[in-house]
């Protein structure tokens, strides 16, 4: 099993596939982990059918494992009175599941299947106290985050991003899309993926990386001297040229690069930033329906989490500001919906590359994607998500407090416009 996932890691999937077979073949080992990491795998494939029936398989033999519960939930759209629903309901009750973080992710499980079957009540109860669970684990200081914003920006003014940058050779190789978790940029690389020329990276922790060995961000990045940015990008460099192939642009799509973006641009001059922007109050509640696999330690309150976003967004309003438009654009997550085409057109010409047909079909391109959305981005294009936070939004008022946004009338709240308020200042992070 340990074997298969290693493999798994390494994007060696018929040989993972292997591995687990054999560990779930094996005398004195449970099947149950070999077996869910095989629908795993297959979910990051887009087989979501023979995953959901994988993990089916693992619930008949062991109706406790929450690991099976918790995938089967993600790719199965539930109804009104579905039984499963009962069955995971009752691990919750005494004599059931006792491990916090299973019973954390039972909550985070039951939350989204009663959403699916109609009734909020329930779901956001479970939701609630999944998030409450998972805020427990560790320290977060909202206050912090926002004065490390400030340092972020003070770091990179205008006047420094006009001064002569590094001269790194092949950085056009680099395209980076950024935003906030659940915002479209898994969308976004898979539209982009599709065409012949682009390879799709996934979630790469190279630039964090470099920046990390540099010293503390963004004290240490504040006084870099060309020569230093030009050896950052050489070093990110090298880590994703082995991957290009023979494609001419590679997509690192990790969305906390948005952090970086005017590091980007300094020690990566060429390099393209693409950051995808979608209605605030939905991206949040995305956020808030997730256990996610990374720690995102903003996003399990939904006072903190409005507060991060104002912080987040505070930022970009400063990269919008200073970096110029050929190598930062946005795009909104309901333009790409509503226009595919042209959002499309719009983003290869930012990258310097001609139409390719295969980018509208992104939903039948066979790449392995590891990040929440994955299921998602394997269906067309739909509206559904659009808006989706208007009929809960009696559950979200910290949230919406928190971003200062009302409540009212889709005619009357303009999407995406999050009130400007003075930044707060906050103790000192340690580390970025």
């Amino acid at each position: 099993n340990i074997l298969g996932e290693v493999l798994q890691a390494q994007n060696n999937l018929p040989e993972a596939f292997a591995a687990f077979d054999r560990a779930a073949r094996s005398t004195g080992f449970a099947p149950e982990k070999a077996l869910v990491n095989r629908g795993i795998a297959l979910m990051e494939q887009g087989h979501k059918g023979d995953a959901e029936a994988v993990f089916e398989d693992v619930l008949i033999d062991n109706p406790r494992s929450v690991p099976a519960w918790f995938n089967f939930c993600d790719l199965h759209r539930f109804q009104p009175g579905d039984t499963r629903i009962t069955a995971m309901e009752s691990l919750l009750a005494p004599g059931g599941i006792e491990g916090k973080a299973d019973r954390t992710a039972l909550h985070f499980a039951l939350g989204k299947a009663w959403l699916d079957a109609g009734n909020p009540d329930r779901g956001f109860a479970h939701l609630d106290n999944g998030n409450r669970r998972k805020r427990a684990t560790f320290s977060y200081d909202a206050a912090a985050t926002d004065c490390w914003i400030n340092e972020i920006i003070a770091a990179f003014p205008a006047e420094r991003l006009q001064l002569p940058r590094a001269d790194t050779k092949g950085s056009a190789l680099a395209v980076f899309v950024v935003g906030m978790p659940r915002s479209g940029t898994t969308l976004v690389e898979q539209i982009l993926a599709s065409h012949s020329d682009i390879f799709g990276a996934g979630e790469l922790a190279a630039l964090q990386t470099a920046v990390s060995s540099a010293g503390l961000y963004p004290a240490s990045a504040a006084t870099f001297a060309v020569e230093e940015e030009v050896a950052l990008g050489e070093q990110y460099l090298e880590a994703i040229r082995p991957l290009a192939a023979h494609h001419s642009r590679v997509v690192d799509k990790m969305p906390s690069n948005f952090l970086f973006a005017g590091l980007i641009y300094r020690a990566l001059p060429d390099a393209r930033i693409i950051h995808v922007r979608r209605d605030p109050v939905d991206t949040c509640l995305s956020c808030y329906t997730k256990l996610f696999t990374r720690e995102q330690q903003f996003a399990y309150n939904l006072t903190e989490l409005g507060q991060f976003y104002r912080s987040y967004d505070r930022l970009m309003d400063h990269w919008r500001a200073v970096l110029p438009a050929d190598r930062f654009i946005e795009v909104r997550y309901e333009n790409v919906v509503e226009d595919l085409a042209e959002e499309t057109r719009r983003m290869l010409a930012f990258c310097g590359l001609d139409w390719d047909p295969a980018c509208l079909d992104f939903h039948h391109t066979e790449r392995i994607i590891r990040t929440a959305s994955l299921n998602q981005v394997r269906q067309p294009l739909h509206a559904d998500s659009i808006g989706r936070w208007r009929p809960y939004a009696q559950y979200l008022a910290p949230l919406l407090d928190a971003l200062g946004i009302s409540a009212a009338p889709v005619a009357e709240t303009v999407a995406s416009e999050v009130p400007k308020v003075r930044a707060k200042r906050g103790p000192r992070l340690v580390a970025g």
